[in-house]
Order: structure tokens, then sequence, then C-alpha cells
């Protein structure tokens, strides 16, 4: 079997769309829902042998593998190995978990998104030497844009933070690893979505279809978070909404809070010169109080809950 897919973009950025995309490959099994293995292998690994198995099916599970009904027993066997190789570790007992899932829906091998990926390059290559890890970067404009219409706008400092981070990693691993990681444009995709998926086929050894873009569009910024819809296609309706979406304070604050360098070199169109103005900055230093209050209460509270967890998490997110 091939090596994996990772679509590792940050929130909102067309994860499931991709996803959705390549499941859409007669080779590919897709799970659309959001991984976290590599976020908790280090306490899997930590985890009884003798109930490994069974909490690594329930994380791939939760992160939408579709495991057939009755088949729970026989994926566990598979995932445990035989003879010299039972009682395997958790990534060996993951990745047979994931290949065990895929055949039986009929694939050679399989797609995860999991935004959070981009901060375990490393570990998965690891495990995966042959993955492929596909990153989609977004204007951060229209991301905050998303975030106001879905009424979660006082985590916006957290998501360009989140941004910064995700597209400097993302950018340095397709730069260190080129043959295992590709950042490609959200704008790009949906502008030109045959081209651009033709060019992610060829970079993870699939063969290209028209049919592949026959996709649900699913998860809009104006309804709740959802997985169903009656439209179908890709379309660029959202590229560049947040003209009509955000104030000029609103505006000035991202541009205050985003890695200006970062911009210039993925977005040059959006690069600017001139200094956030006054009450753009002013609006930026409250929102990121308040996103540094709400997110340490939040580690706080994995911290009493999971401390090896959390630990391990904000070592992730906050160290260079």
């Amino acid at each position: 079997m091939d090596g994996p897919i990772f679509i590792m973009g940050r929130q909102h950025s067309g994860n499931t769309m991709l996803a959705r995309c390549l499941g859409q490959s007669p080779d590919v099994y897709s799970a659309t829902g959001e991984g976290t293995f590599f976020e908790h292998q280090s306490r899997l690994a930590h985890t009884p042998v003798s109930d490994r198995a069974a909490a690594i099916l329930a994380r791939a599970e939760g992160s939408g593998a579709e495991v057939p009904a009755g088949a729970r027993t026989e994926a566990k066997c598979h995932m445990q190995g035989e003879g010299s190789e039972k009682e395997t570790t958790a990534g060996q007992m993951y990745a047979r978990c994931m290949d065990w899932v895929a055949r039986q829906h009929g694939a050679t091998r399989w797609a995860q998104k999991a935004t959070s990926y981009v901060f375990y390059v490393g570990d998965i290559l690891e495990r995966f030497p042959g993955a492929r890890l596909l990153f989609l970067a977004r204007n951060p404009f229209d991301l905050a844009a998303s975030m106001k219409r879905r009424g979660v706008w006082r985590a916006v400092a957290r998501m360009t933070y989140g941004w910064n981070k995700g597209v400097r990693l993302a950018l340095r691993a397709s730069w260190e690893h080129p043959e295992n990681v590709c950042v490609t444009r959200y704008e790009d995709f949906v502008r030109r979505p045959e081209q651009k998926l033709k060019d992610i086929c060829s970079f993870c050894g699939l063969e290209f279809s028209s049919d592949l873009l026959d996709i649900y569009h699913v998860n809009r910024s104006e309804s709740p978070y959802n997985q169903s819809s009656s439209e179908k296609g890709i379309n660029a309706s959202r590229v560049g909404y947040h003209e009509e979406t955000l104030t000029g304070t609103e505006v000035g604050a991202i541009r205050a809070l985003i890695d200006d360098r970062l911009v210039e070199h993925i977005y040059p169109d959006l690069a600017s010169e001139a200094a956030p103005s006054l009450s753009g900055a002013s609006y930026a230093a409250v929102l990121a109080t308040t996103a540094a209050l709400n997110t340490g209460g939040q580690h706080l509270r994995t911290l009493l809950t999971e401390p090896r967890h959390a630990l391990h998490r904000v070592k992730k997110r906050l160290l260079p």
C-alpha cells in the first residue's frame, strides 16, 4: 500500500473540500473528520498493551474512519499483529488500523484530514516515510471574515497566531521535504480547481479524473457546522469576501497580528508597507489579551484532566 495522505491546513481553509475530492478516487479511502492520533501518540504509547488497540481504534473512529458494523474485534486483532509482530507500538497499530479500514472500503490507500498535523510533520514522516502532506493556505483576512460570520470573532487573535505558526512550519517543511510536503493556496485551488487538483494528484501519485471535483459544498460559514449539503461543485465565491464583511478597524487589527513576512511571501498582493492604524493596533492588543486569557483557561482545564497531553500540545504549538 502506498503512503497515506494528510490534509493539514489551518481551520476553515478548505481541508474538508480537498479530503472529499481525494476520497472520490477509487484508490483512496478518505476520513474527513478531525485526525488527532499524533496529538495523542505519546499518551497512547503508555496505554497498557491490553487496552491500546481499543484506544487507538476509538481515536481513528473519532476522526471519521468508518469501521463496518460488527468488525471491531477483527480490526483490533489485525492491529495487534501476529507472531513476532504481536503487541507492537502505537504508531504501528494506528498504521495497521487505517490500512485495514481502507481495504474494507475497497481502497488501496487512505487520506486523513487533520488541521493540527502541521505541528507533527516530523512524527508523521518518521512513522510514514512515504506519506504525502498537503497544506492549504488561505488568506488570513478571509479566515477572519469566516470567523466573524460564524460568531467566533473573539478567537480571531488565536487564529492569526495559528496561521503564522502553521504557514511558517508548512513552508519550512516543504523546503526540507519537497517530495513529501506540498503547500497550495486555497484561492488558487478554488479558482482553478481542475488544474490544481491535477497537480495535487500528480504529487500524491494518484490518477486525476474530473469526477474527483464532483463533491458537495459543506460547512459554509453562514450556517452552523454541518457535513451535508445539496450544492455540488467548487467555486471561488468566498475569495476576498473580507472586503464586505470586516470593518476598517478589524482589517487593521488582523494586519497588526499577522506576520508581514509570511504575507509578503505567500500573498504578495495583500502585503502593505503602511503600518496598521492606531485604532487597528489598539484593537489587536485587546484581541490578543482576550485570546491569551481564554486560551490559558482552556489549557489549564486540559492540564488538570490530561496533563501529559496538555504539556505535549502546548510544547508543539508554542516552541519554535
